[in-house]
């Protein structure tokens, strides 16, 4: 009996040895999300759930935390509440595993193979870089952020104007890299190659970087972009150079802000940086979008009628949060029968409270204006002309405006023809299509911020 028990007990853990060991590893694999393929990669270093994370690389987010995992003889399951999501996998006999990934009702067919994720490299990427290269970390002592970042320069420090680069909304990185491309890191390339120093940093409480991203408003952030500006005045090599903040998207409502209350800065580039109210932007955002997305027109006017509901209710002065909760659901529910996503009540909940969120809270009650038209520096204001998320129009009307009510002449606008958001060259303005852009960055567009710059 015990020479039995004994055998059973050694099949049992042969058994659960082999199987660990044909899951255990890298995995990784693509989904397609309304024509965009999305890389996810999974970690699993053991079986249970504090052993396993999930990576979108594409989209520089990593260790996403696996709140559960299952494990049978033929299958898995791994449910990830951060993303509202799991993902229901077949136990690999070779190296590939067929599972599905499933996210707020929707599910997404993933192939996963075994090995690290590599990116590959969009033609842009610099090969070589022939000038200073140099790690930094900005400590903002108010705060307790520290920027972890790059600073790159011409050799010898042989140039008079440095730019601080401040990424668009979203945690990014120093490269601000989406999609697999990294804008930053080809606009500081270029840049630097045309005499111009360049500082990107990681945003807060993200890669490299420390603080609470979480809780971070927009103001928060131009704490941050400010943090950089002071860091520049006390670096001896760098103190007597003309400084500039080229924002990105959101970060070109950051530089304005900066440039109101900092006299250290002496030029900012916004690019595609909203100049009207954040709700009649992003009302107007979520109507180019879905017509870019193929939405016919009447719908895409209803959603944008009930979306400027939800902003209303967003901004009514005279409602406390609580009050605003329940109005703001509702008209979730409206939004989700015209343009189905598959949401259920409790994904509805969880964007309701996205939308309370201290971030989105601050963003969709601010006016650009507030700040654009105190700035009495010379500003240079680019959107491409396919932006469906920052309206060219508008936006560099609103620009004008705010120029003239500064009683600021030193200023260039500039609608550039046939690029999007990201300021790459194309057809169709659609967020579908930036990952499947070879081109990362217009190399006229940044022949216009280098001359710009340069000529001041």
């Amino acid at each position: 009996m015990k020479s039995l028990l004994c055998t059973f007990l050694l099949t049992i853990l042969a058994s659960a040895s082999l199987f660990s060991q044909s899951i255990i590893g890298t995995w990784n694999g693509n989904i397609d999300i309304n024509g965009i393929s999305l890389a996810i990669v999974v970690n699993i270093d053991g079986l249970s759930a504090d052993s396993i994370t999930m990576d979108s690389p594409e989209q520089s987010v990593f260790g996403i935390k696996v709140d559960k995992a299952e494990f049978n003889d033929n299958s898995f399951k791994l449910e990830i509440s951060s993303l509202n999501a799991s993902l229901n996998g077949e136990i690999p006999t070779g190296d590939s595993i067929k599972s599905l990934f499933t996210q707020h009702g929707k599910n997404f067919p993933l192939t996963l193979k075994r090995g690290k994720y590599v990116p590959k490299p969009k033609k842009q990427d610099p090969k070589d870089f022939p000038y200073i290269v140099e790690e930094v970390e900005i400590l903002n002592p108010e705060t307790n952020v520290k920027l972890a970042g790059t600073l790159t320069a011409p050799y010898d420090y042989k140039c008079d104007k440095i730019v601080i680069l401040v990424s668009g909304s979203g945690l990014q990185n120093r490269d601000e890299e989406i999609l697999g491309h990294k804008p930053f890191l080809v606009l500081s390339d270029y840049l630097t190659r045309n005499g111009i120093a360049v500082i990107r940093y990681d945003d807060r409480g993200f890669a490299k970087s420390t603080g609470d991203a979480i809780n971070a408003t927009t103001y928060d952030l131009s704490l941050d972009a400010e943090s950089v500006v002071k860091f520049i005045k006390n670096d001896s090599r760098l103190k007597d150079m003309k400084i500039g903040i080229i924002g990105h998207s959101e970060g070109g409502m950051i530089a304005p802000m900066v440039a109101e209350r900092n006299n250290d800065v002496d030029f900012i580039v916004m690019l595609a940086g909203p100049a009207v109210e954040i709700s009649q932007l992003m009302a107007r955002q979520n109507y180019d979008v879905l017509k870019s997305s193929g939405i016919s027109e009447d719908v895409a006017k209803q959603y944008t009628k009930i979306v400027t509901k939800e902003y209303k209710i967003l901004k009514d002065k005279k409602l406390s949060i609580d009050d605003k909760k329940p109005k703001v659901l509702a008209v979730m529910k409206e939004m989700e029968n015209l343009v189905p996503s598959g949401s259920d009540d409790e994904a509805l909940q969880t964007n309701v409270e996205i939308m309370f969120s201290p971030w989105m809270y601050y963003f969709i009650n601010f006016n650009p204006q507030d700040y654009l038209c105190k700035v009495k520096v010379p500003v240079l204001a680019l959107n491409g002309d396919k932006d469906v998320q920052v309206y060219s129009k508008d936006n560099l009307a609103g620009v004008e405006k705010a120029m003239k009510k500064a009683k600021n002449s030193n200023y260039k606008i500039l609608e550039l023809k046939g690029l999007n958001h990201l300021f790459q060259k194309c057809i169709f303005g659609s967020p579908n299509f930036y990952g499947r852009n070879e081109e990362t960055f217009n190399e006229d567009a940044m022949k216009t911020i280098a001359e710009w710059i340069k000529s001041l």
